[in-house]
């Protein structure tokens, strides 16, 4: 008496780096959100200059108003931002690392 053991068909699993289109790679492309943060930054840095400048005319042309302290708060939040914008832009940059976990040989040593 013979017995025969009927193996399954190996099942193809796909390849996940070979299914992902463009648009999955740009979004993993840590390079280019790196690059879309600072110019960010830079244009929330202009932004904050433009304030502060909207803020000194206005304190020279009428001694200061509500709208100066507007623009100054406008430009500080925008300074905010920045400094905002340039830890997020460490925090993307950051890479996993892994090291290997080393364990001291704590046995003692017979002789």
């Amino acid at each position: 008496m013979e017995m025969s053991i009927d193996r399954p068909a190996p099942v193809a699993v796909p390849d996940p780096a070979a299914s992902t289109g463009w648009f999955s790679r740009a979004l993993a492309n840590r390079g280019i959100w790196k690059n879309a943060i600072y110019a960010i930054a830079l244009i929330t840095y202009l932004c904050s200059f433009l304030f502060f400048g909207l803020a000194v005319g206005n304190m020279r042309e009428t001694g200061g108003s509500l709208t100066t302290v507007i623009d100054l708060i406008v430009a500080l939040y925008f300074l905010v931002q920045v400094i905002f914008l340039f830890v997020l832009s460490g925090v993307v940059e950051r890479r996993r690392q892994s090291q290997p976990i080393d364990f001291p040989d704590r046995r003692e040593k017979t002789s």
